[in-house]
């Protein structure tokens, strides 16, 4: 079963946008469909865990996250390194942390991989669009979310 690829984000909180238009992308770019994306705008721990309880399949989150990196800096890890990965004091912009919402998501019961791909951001203040630091990026951060979704699928599925 392929893994449902999803993008974590808000399109008003500068590069909060990243998550969305990382899975935009790939769609854009045809390494992935539609049927098997999800974008959760504005979402927090409750909707990370119910969508991945609703799908049953393995996935791929992109999101910004605070990681003490410099900003524009990524990293790829599986769920279960989130919480020593993600700041526990920023882990989310977006009420409970990404964290959160897959741990109780494991917690009820949910089983499939789960691999997330985090950006560091360079500003999270309320305007739209990406930073232009940001922006400059993301052709190579489409790249490096393309080759991760080729490693869980090569891996997991």
């Amino acid at each position: 079963m392929p893994p449902v690829v999803i993008g974590v984000g808000t399109r008003l909180g500068r590069d909060d946008e990243i998550g969305l238009l990382l899975v935009e992308r790939l769609v854009e770019a045809g390494e992935i469909d539609t049927d098997h994306t999800l974008s959760l705008e504005g979402a927090d721990a409750a909707d990370v865990a119910t969508a991945l309880l609703d799908l049953g399949r393995p996935a791929l989150l992109a999101d910004c996250a605070d990681m003490g990196l410099p900003p524009g800096s990524f990293r790829g890890f599986d769920d279960h390194e989130a919480r020593l990965r993600l700041r526990a004091d920023a882990a989310s912009t977006h009420g409970l942390g990404l964290a959160d919402g897959l741990a109780l998501a494991r917690a009820l019961g949910f089983a499939p991989p789960v691999r997330i791909f985090a950006v560091q951001p360079f500003d999270l203040s309320p305007a739209a669009g990406l930073t232009p630091e940001m922006e400059a990026l993301l052709p190579d951060l489409v790249t490096a979310f393309g080759a991760e979704l080729k490693r869980l699928k090569e891996r997991d599925c």
